[in-house]
This record gives structure tokens, C-alpha cells and sequence, in this order.
């Protein structure tokens, strides 16, 4: 378990799955993750997910709970992709609880996992992907010194109208310059 000052992160488990679907179905989640099932199918595809994940034990994947430090459940974040030869991880994060999306919540969830992932891990280099209508999401990576590598214009469709998406990074050299000034 990580923990900070606002919340901790935890490996998920099979009970966690249902607050995860509830906060997958939402129209913010919809609206700002490129997500394809409908929304009724969200709790099973993750159940299946979950025990195909327990079954395979991937190492290329980490899936956590972000939870505040009285054990509210306020969303996930993880790694679905990780190169171990090359240093290069994916990483996903959101908050599922809007009211957590502001306040610090979603920046220190960030911040423990790039430190596990940085001073714990092989990485080198972090990416993450962010649609360009999810301010909370943009603001938390920036925060944590991730920037814009390249940006898709137009696309993924929200409303009828194509956005942007964002495929951001973060430097392990850079990391580490911006965390020995924090601490």
C-alpha cells in the first residue's frame, strides 16, 4: 500500500468491481474515456477482466484503488502496459467520485504511483493518455510534470462533436530533478 497525505492506493480486489462499474457509468467517465462496452455491461466485462487478470498474473499490469484515508473508494489507477526491456509504461488513472476531483485527491494519487513507478520500478518513461474535455485529468498530470508528446485532433466523438486526445509523458530524469526539489 501507498500512502500520502490524502489518500492511499491499494490493490484491487473482486469487491471493489461494483463501485468501479457504478463510476465507469456515469456520464463524466463516458464523456471523457474513449471506453467502448455499453455501460450495462461495465460490471461484468470487469468481473471477467478481474478473474482473467487473477488467472494469468501479469506482470505487465498493476491494477489499484485510489481511497481517501478514512477507506472511501474515490476511483483507480494502475499500469495496463509495461516494457520492462525498454523502461516504458502505460499507466490509466481516474476519479470516479466528483467529489474528490478537486482538492489534491487525483495529483497525489498520481504522485505515489510515479513514485513506485520511478524509484521502485524499471521505468524511464511514463505515458498516459487524456481527452482534451477532462480538465481535472489534464491538470493532475501537468501538476506532476507529465507533458504532451502528441495530440490526436479529433479524436474520439463526445456529444457529436470530436475531441482531442492528449498522449502525455514523463521522463524518469525529469522526475527525479522536480522530486529532489520537493522533498
Amino acid at each position: 500500500m501507498y500512502k500520502g497525505n490524502l489518500v492511499h492506493l491499494r490493490h484491487q480486489s473482486i469487491a471493489d468491481i461494483s463501485k468501479l462499474a457504478e463510476f465507469m457509468s456515469t456520464p463524466r467517465y463516458i464523456e471523457t474515456h474513449s471506453y467502448e462496452d455499453p455501460r450495462f455491461t461495465y460490471k461484468e466485462s470487469l468481473e471477467k477482466k478481474y478473474k482473467e487478470r487473477m488467472e494469468k498474473h501479469d506482470h505487465n499490469e498493476l491494477h489499484l484503488i485510489i481511497e481517501t484515508n478514512d477507506n472511501r473508494v474515490i476511483g483507480a489507477i494502475g499500469i495496463n502496459g509495461n516494457f520492462w526491456k525498454n523502461g516504458l509504461t502505460w499507466i490509466y488513472a481516474y476519479i470516479g467520485d466528483k467529489d474528490y476531483l478537486e482538492g489534491g485527491y487525483y495529483e497525489e494519487a498520481m504522485a505515489l504511483m510515479l513514485e513506485f513507478l520511478f524509484l521502485e520500478g524499471n521505468a524511464r518513461k511514463v505515458k498516459i493518455i487524456a481527452q482534451s474535455n477532462d480538465p481535472y485529468a489534464m491538470a493532475a498530470y501537468k501538476a506532476q510534470g507529465f507533458t504532451t508528446e502528441v495530440v490526436f485532433k479529433e479524436d474520439v466523438l463526445c456529444h457529436g462533436k470530436y475531441i482531442d486526445t492528449h498522449d502525455m509523458v514523463i521522463f524518469k530524469d525529469d522526475y527525479i530533478k522536480t522530486y529532489q526539489n520537493n522533498k
